[in-house]
C-alpha cells in the first residue's frame, strides 16, 4: 500500500465566545483538515487547529507551510507503518510537531479502516465505557463562576476548569477560586488554570492564600523552570500543560517530581503516536493526564475519544472537547459530548466521514 495523494482543506471555525489575547481577539480559528489517499482506495483524515499566535508557537499558516516540506517525501510510503512515517517526516523537517500530527493521525485513521477496527482497538482496547469531559469557566467577575458551574452541571459535567490570570489581579483570582470552591459539590473536581500567566511571586502569593481549598493548579507560570521553582513551596497538586511539549520534557518532570498530571494536547505532541507514548508513561508512573487538543471539530474530538477510552481509569483525568463549545459539525454521527461524557462510535478508524460540501475544494493537493 502506498500514499498517492494528500489533500489540504481550510475551514474557519467560528467561536461561541471570542478568545481574547493581549494583542488580538479571535472570532474564529483557522483549521487545516488533511486527507491521505492510497493506491488501494483507503483514505485517512485528520485536522489541526492552533488557537492563537500569542498562546503557543504553533500557528495555522505554519501548518500548511510545513506540509510543503513534509508531504512530498511521503508520497509512495506505506501509511500503515506509522513509526516509519514519523521517521520520514523528521528527516524532511525539524520540529513542527503540530503539523506532523495531522499526518500521523490521518495514518492511524487509515490503519483502522484497513483493519476494519475502531481506532481504540489499535491503541490497546477499550478501558473506559465513556470519558468525562470538562468545560472552561472564563476569567470574568467572581459571581459568574457560580452561574457557570451550575449551568455546566446541568449539562452533565462534574469536572470544572476555572481560568485565572488573564488581565486580573491577586484579589480577583483569589475571589474566583473561593466562589468556585463554594459552588463545587462533593465528588466533583476543580482545576484552576492560569495558562502560564503568573510570575513566580504571583503564583506563590495566590496559591498560599488558597491552601485551604481543594483544587489542582494547572500551568501557573510560563516555563518549566518557573513551575518547578514553586512546585515544592505550595500544597496544591500541579498539572503541567503548555510546557510539556514532548516526552523528553515529561521524563524530566518525572525525575524532578514536578507534577501530578499532564495536560496532553494531541496535536502538540505529534498526534496519536506521541500521545500514546505519553499515555503509557503516565500509566507506568502513576500520573494522571487530560486528553485534549488545542482546538478543532469532529476529527479532533474523535481522536480524543479514542485515546481517552483506551486510557486506564487511574490515569485518565478528563477531556476538553472544543467543538462542543463552538458547535461546528461536519459529521453529525462523529463522536461528541453527551451529558458531559465523550465516547467513540464503532466505525473503523476515527469514525468520521466529513461532509465534503462543508469543506469545499482543497487549498493544496500533493501527488
Amino acid at each position: 500500500m502506498k500514499i498517492t495523494r494528500v489533500d489540504l482543506y481550510q475551514l474557519d471555525i467560528p467561536l461561541e465566545k471570542p478568545k481574547r489575547y493581549p494583542n488580538k481577539t479571535y472570532e474564529a480559528l483557522d483549521d487545516t483538515i488533511v486527507r491521505i489517499e492510497t493506491d488501494e482506495g483507503h483514505s485517512g483524515w485528520a485536522e489541526v487547529c492552533p488557537i492563537a499566535t500569542t498562546y503557543q508557537p504553533e500557528h495555522a499558516l505554519g501548518v500548511r507551510a510545513a506540509m510543503e516540506e513534509i508531504v512530498p517525501g511521503l508520497i509512495g510510503e506505506d501509511p500503515t507503518q506509522t513509526d516509519r512515517i514519523n521517521e520520514k517526516m523528521n528527516l524532511w523537517l525539524m520540529g513542527a510537531q503540530y503539523a506532523k500530527s495531522a499526518i500521523d493521525i490521518a495514518c492511524w485513521d487509515l490503519c483502522g479502516k484497513v483493519y476494519n477496527r475502531p481506532l481504540y482497538q489499535l491503541l490497546g482496547g477499550r478501558l473506559l465505557n465513556k470519558a468525562a469531559g470538562y468545560p472552561e469557566i472564563e476569567a470574568g467577575q467572581p459571581e459568574i463562576v457560580t452561574e457557570r458551574i451550575a449551568q455546566y452541571r446541568n449539562e452533565g459535567f462534574r469536572h470544572f476548569q476555572l481560568k485565572l490570570g488573564r488581565g486580573s489581579n491577586f484579589d480577583l483570582d483569589i475571589a474566583r477560586l473561593r466562589y468556585a470552591a463554594d459552588a463545587v459539590h462533593p465528588g466533583e473536581t476543580l482545576v484552576a488554570d492560569a495558562n502560564k500567566a503568573w510570575s513566580t511571586h504571583e503564583a506563590l502569593r495566590i496559591l498560599r492564600a488558597t491552601e485551604d481549598i481543594d483544587y489542582y493548579i494547572e500551568q501557573p507560570c510560563l516555563t518549566y523552570e518557573e513551575c518547578l521553582s514553586i512546585r515544592h513551596q505550595v500544597r496544591q497538586p500541579m498539572i503541567l500543560d503548555e510546557c510539556m511539549t514532548d516526552i523528553k520534557l515529561m521524563l524530566r518532570g518525572l525525575a524532578d517530581n514536578c507534577f501530578e498530571g499532564i495536560g496532553c494536547k494531541i496535536t502538540r505532541v505529534g498526534g496519536i503516536t506521541g500521545t500514546k507514548l505519553i499515555r503509557d508513561v503516565c500509566k507506568a508512573a502513576g500520573k494522571i493526564m487530560t486528553v485534549d487538543d488545542a482546538w478543532g471539530a469532529d476529527l479532533s474530538a474523535a481522536a480524543q475519544a479514542h485515546i481517552a477510552v483506551s486510557t486506564p481509569a487511574r490515569t485518565f483525568f478528563a477531556t476538553y472537547v472544543s467543538t462542543y463549545f463552538s458547535k461546528v459539525r461536519y459529521d453529525l454521527e462523529a463522536p461528541m459530548l453527551v451529558d458531559g461524557y465523550l465516547n467513540t462510535n464503532e466505525k473503523p478508524g476515527l469514525g468520521v466521514d466529513p461532509d465534503m460540501s462543508m469543506l469545499g475544494e482543497p487549498v493544496r493537493t500533493f501527488t
